[in-house]
């Protein structure tokens, strides 16, 4: 039975985004705050964490692949450190314009970690901060998790927060997003029940 998983953007969850810059370096990187005990939270509930992020940094040319990569071992490494390990960290490194199918509101890195680890994105969910991950998450069927008060979206209407589960800061992450898992493991196995129904039916 494939297993289901967190997964959580970076810029704006679990490090502070800088308003109309990329962070370059590592000196740049400076986590939320509470995010790191929210995370080692999360992971006592023994689920894959996956990191899901667009970096254009890179295909913007702003930030070599190499950078990025020592970006990516120190922040995974600071966590792992408090007793929290990373899964799997995937980037789309595209330009918007390159309209590549790993960029979100896309769905591709998702679809790719459910393969790599087997995962059923239907009882996963997917913590970000804008509305590209939350498109990214329904079009994957997980569970989206909004965290923060959504002002870095991409859209000037916040019309697509509504209904949706809010962790307004890291203190109030764990509780939303537990609940989130129960209610996508809820949803999940009705909708296995609906199935089993429908090959009732057919039977007869």
């Amino acid at each position: 039975m494939c297993a289901p998983a967190i997964f959580v953007d970076r810029d704006g969850v679990i490090n502070c985004r800088r308003p109309g810059d990329y962070v370059l370096e590592w000196s740049q990187f400076v986590f939320m705050p509470g995010m790191r005990e929210a995370l080692k939270e999360l992971s006592a509930l023994r689920l894959p964490i996956i990191v899901i992020s667009n970096q254009s940094a890179v295909g913007r040319g702003l930030l070599k692949p190499a950078v990025l990569r020592q970006i990516t071992s120190q922040f995974q490494q600071t966590l792992a450190d408090d007793g929290t390990p990373l899964a799997a960290v995937y980037y789309c490194t595209h330009r918007p314009e390159e309209g590549c199918t790993c960029r979100k509101p896309k769905a591709a890195l998702l679809y790719r970690a459910a393969t790599d680890f087997k995962l059923d994105l239907s009882r996963s969910i997917f913590i970000g901060d804008s509305d590209t991950d939350i498109q990214a998450a329904r079009l994957a069927g997980c569970q989206p998790v909004l965290f923060g008060p959504g002002l870095s979206a991409n859209s000037h209407s916040l019309d697509w927060t509504t209904g949706l589960p809010v962790a307004r800061n890291a203190g109030e992450l764990f509780q939303v997003a537990l609940h989130s898992l129960q209610a996508a493991e809820r949803s999940a196995a009705g909708d296995q029940a609906a199935r089993g129904q429908a090959w009732d039916t057919r039977a007869d």
